[in-house]
């Protein structure tokens, strides 16, 4: 299972800068399912909260209100059925692991989320941001849109 990085997501969506090329792209991407037919995306509920935070900033350009960024959360979650992957018990653990191997607190959030990724057994991940997470080799790292 991969999952999308919902921020980067909802943030073409709601600056409307999605191309059709894209646009399919994204739609197959979300469309995808296994053997069984499960979803291959899921959502982090990180990068949720991380969604919020940046869309709802004074300083974007055009800051959604938090109930906007809630209803968007929801549309896609809800309506398309995209699965939310929680954090397990074992998480602490697993990410006091990861962060052993780093020399800097910028990735703490990026260890954070590679550590709920590790722990539910996800093997990839689609990314603009593919350099913060090439280190953790448990992850094949895509950018979708290259």
């Amino acid at each position: 299972m991969h999952w999308i990085q919902i921020s980067w997501f909802m943030r073409i969506i709601w600056h409307l800068q999605i191309t059709k090329k894209r646009k399919d792209l994204l739609e197959g991407i979300i469309a995808e399912e296994d053997k069984d037919g499960n979803p291959v995306v899921s959502i982090p509920l990180q990068v949720c909260a991380e969604f919020i935070n940046v869309c709802t900033r004074e300083t974007v350009g055009k800051p959604l209100s938090i109930v906007e960024a809630v209803s968007l959360i929801r549309k896609y979650t809800e309506f398309l059925g995209i699965p939310i992957i929680l954090p397990k018990l074992t998480q602490l653990n697993t990410f006091l692991t990861l962060l052993e191997t780093t020399k800097t607190r910028k990735k703490v959030f990026d260890i954070f989320l590679a550590a709920t990724l590790k722990d539910n057994d996800i093997e990839g991940i689609y990314t603009v941001n593919v350099y913060d997470f090439k280190e953790f080799k448990f992850l094949k790292v895509e950018n979708p849109i290259t």
